[in-house]
């Protein structure tokens, strides 16, 4: 907040003129009566209860499909790991097989030799080189043994590391089809919560269009007798171009579609919208941040559009939106913290109450400009 609307006013004109955004004027004209229809929100309470509840579920199960995800991905390392072992070992087989043939082989004859011992002492030419011959012996027994058991310990390793990989796999793909499902179940509600409250909203513009143009013929209508003074008509006037003649298409947005869909058929819609200007190339972070937050990817970029030109006259540094207040180091930090205040503040989408909010000065106006931006994404 500044000291003083002079204060701010003349900061503002020493800006583009594309600067002079919704929030510095909410400031500015804070002395100034804004002539609007009724007030009234387009979104009941009780619907605006159900798409908070949906939310919450939403990002609830989001964050449990994200951390069995993050758990598969993890163990996935480990199967990688598990599978290098076990191709090793597989490489080795072979060779410990050939070895363990041998040793079996010999450990035959040696055992089925009647007499062992005569042949010793009949091919051994004095008692050290019997002795020496014996121990030899013993020696390629116990190397023998000692092949048998590295193959058979190497073939259960194998087993083992084949089993623990398969358990792994099916349980880690259970709890992700898990937290898929119920993320599921979680989206279409939203989607049903959403849907309500957009028709609820489209009721709420239609009645304000009735209400204009009664207001229009009621003002061109000559007053007569003493009912001209009458009602509360002056109260509820508006003025030339703050009439409510758009509104934001509706099924413009499918919440029920996986993260990597959603984001990848937004990033390509919103790039288009924003090419050749300062917030180009960022659709993926505009439709990444809207996924999380729940909110109308069209939305923050429509509203860069109308504050500053899709960035290219921001108020303060990387604040395309008329953010008042707000400064940012890139568009990194700024596009997902707006889309979230979106959500926080304003609500998942462009509404009557969410313009009369976002800009109480002209909000009829914005909410038409806002509204047609929306549309072109």
């Amino acid at each position: 907040m500044r000291d003083s609307n002079r204060s701010i006013i003349s900061i503002i004109a020493r800006r583009p003129a594309r600067a002079l955004t919704c929030a510095a004027l909410a400031v500015a004209f804070t002395a100034t009566p804004v002539l609007s229809p009724v007030a009234a929100y387009a979104v009941s309470a009780e619907t605006q209860a159900e798409l908070d509840a949906a939310e919450s579920q939403v990002d609830q199960y989001a964050a449990a499909y994200d951390e069995a995800v993050a758990k598969l991905n993890e163990l996935q390392a480990k199967i990688d790991e598990n599978t290098a072992n076990i191709a090793q070992i597989e490489e080795e087989l072979p060779e410990l097989q050939a070895e363990a043939s041998r040793a079996m082989r010999d450990a035959y004859k040696y055992q089925s030799n009647s007499s062992p011992l005569v042949s010793f002492v009949l091919k051994s030419e004095s008692l050290d080189d019997l002795i020496t011959n014996v121990v030899y012996m013993d020696q390629i027994q116990a190397s023998n043994n000692a092949a048998i058991e590295e193959l058979n310990a190497k073939e259960q390793e194998l087993e083992q590391q084949k089993t623990e990989l398969d358990q792994a796999k099916a349980q880690l793909e259970e709890e992700r089809r898990t937290a898929e499902n119920a993320l599921a179940e979680a989206q279409a509600a939203r989607s049903a919560a959403q849907k309500k409250a957009e028709e609820e909203d489209a009721a709420e513009l239609a009645r304000l269009a009735e209400l204009a143009a009664q207001q229009s013929v009621e003002a061109t209508a000559p007053a007569t007798g003493e009912g001209a003074d009458s009602g509360n008509s002056s109260n509820t006037a508006t003025t030339p171009g703050q009439s409510v003649d758009t509104s934001v298409s509706s099924g413009g947005v499918n919440w029920n579609l996986s993260k990597e869909d959603f984001v990848n058929q937004w990033a390509s819609r919103i790039d288009a919208y924003l090419a050749g200007s300062p917030l180009a190339g960022y659709g993926r972070l505009f439709a990444e941040s809207a996924w999380n937050s729940g909110v109308d990817p069209r939305w923050s970029p429509a509203i860069s559009c109308i504050e500053s030109t899709k960035g290219a006259h921001c108020f303060r540094p990387y604040n395309a939106w008329g953010w008042m207040g707000q400064s940012f180091s890139s568009w990194e930090q700024s596009i997902p913290a707006h889309v979230a205040y979106l959500k926080r503040v304003y609500g998942p989408t462009l509404t009557v109450a969410a313009a009369k909010k976002y800009c109480p000065p002209t909000w009829q106006d914005w909410y038409n400009k806002v509204a047609a931006q929306m549309n072109r994404i």
